[in-house]
């Protein structure tokens, strides 16, 4: 399957390296092609790899990963255009993120809106799915308003790791047993 990534940063080349180990043909796209990390990226990932703009990334692509910074997703997915996304599965990994203060960042949206949802208005004929930008292991909560929530957990999710001093940690989500059962 042919595989788009949009996003040259830490998420983009681990999504995109796992997508080539599992024998896909991926293209790394960024704002101009031959970004610097893309063509890094490219050189140590053999023939299925390639790389280009968004905009070429996004038309190469049968499936779509958007791996940028959340306060630049909307302007990549612009740049990548909508014409180039309809009727495609659009794979959201982005996170609502403000850094202008530090650390721990605030979300730039959240409780009545997220950025899946604007994602899923502004490219209406793209069909957005919000996964993967918080949690190891995969539940659907349902329908794309469900971002709200894995974008609102996010917040939860860096303090821990910042406590904690890892990102490698979960949360054990357990269903009570009803009484009489």
């Amino acid at each position: 399957m042919k595989i788009a990534v949009l996003g040259t940063g830490g998420v983009g080349v681990t999504i995109a390296t796992a997508l080539i180990d599992a024998g896909h043909e991926v293209r790394m796209g960024s704002r101009s092609a031959a970004n610097p990390k893309a063509v890094a990226w490219v050189a140590g990932h053999g023939a299925s790899a390639s790389e280009g703009s968004f905009r070429d990334t996004a038309d190469f692509g049968e499936v779509v990963f958007n791996c940028t910074a959340g306060s630049a997703s909307l302007a990549a997915l612009r740049a990548a255009g909508a014409a180039n996304l309809a009727g495609k599965i659009l794979i959201d990994l982005a996170n609502p993120l403000d850094f202008s203060k530090g650390m721990p960042p605030a979300l730039t949206v959240c409780n009545t809106d997220s950025l899946g949802e604007q994602i899923q208005r502004e490219f209406a004929d793209a069909r957005v799915v919000k996964t993967l930008n918080t949690v190891n292991n995969i539940v659907d909560l349902g329908g794309i308003d469900t971002a709200r929530g894995t974008e609102m957990y996010l917040a939860f999710w860096i303090r821990a790791m910042v406590a904690l001093g890892t990102p490698h940690f979960n949360i054990h989500l357990a269903r009570a047993t009803p009484p009489g059962r």
